[in-house]
């Protein structure tokens, strides 16, 4: 009985002995290790930063872009894939692009990359593509999806042969139902969206 009530008398004792310890540790040692912390994030920040990963080698992709195709026109189908499908997965984005690039050689579109996506701009809410004309910027703000929409834009420019979409030139989310989709021809479904091909 006697050593539990000996026990039960150093327990409190101990805590505060370990207490004080700790607040006899120097409050510039502290701060130190603090900053250390804080400039080991920024340096790991700096390091692994999606610009830093996507954008070392984006000289490369627009090097073997295709001849016919400017910068300007890399920019315009890269804005197309982030702000229509930045949350759809890789192939959907791939999916969105080569819709983009299939009203380019259809007749019925116009015949640039550029003038296909901002087409009907001026007419809000009814232009081909929802973020033209929705009185937002088109400056895009997540950096990390914007390089990865740089670089699918890199690669379908570079691969247009490679259609997965069946010639699709149409498509839209799956929790809409617009009245064109019951004219045009269903081809495949990627993520979210429902892509079309108009069939002559």
């Amino acid at each position: 009985m006697k050593n539990y009530k000996l026990v039960i008398g150093i327990i409190p004792v101990f805590i505060v002995v370990c207490l004080m310890g700790f607040s006899i540790i120097p409050r510039a040692e502290v701060n130190a290790s603090i900053q250390g912390d804080e400039k080991l994030t920024t340096e790991m920040t700096e390091l692994y930063s999606p610009s830093s990963i996507y954008d070392a080698d984006m000289d490369m992709v627009l090097a073997e872009l295709p001849m016919d195709i400017s910068e300007k026109s890399f920019k315009c189908l890269a804005q197309a894939i982030y702000f229509e499908a930045r949350s759809e997965p890789f192939e959907g984005q791939v999916a969105v692009a080569y819709v983009i690039m299939n009203r380019v050689k259809d007749r019925r579109y116009p015949n640039n990359i550029c003038a296909v996506v901002f087409q009907n701009e001026q007419r809000r809410h009814k232009c081909q593509f929802s973020f033209a004309c929705d009185g937002l910027s088109d400056n895009p703000y997540e950096m990390a999806a914007w390089n990865i929409a740089r670089r699918v834009a890199g690669g379908a420019l570079k691969n247009a042969q490679s259609d997965v979409t069946a010639r699709s030139t149409h498509y839209h989310a799956d929790y809409v139902n617009p009245r064109w989709a019951k004219y045009l021809q269903p081809t495949i479904q990627v993520g979210s969206h429902i892509f079309y091909r108009e069939d002559m």
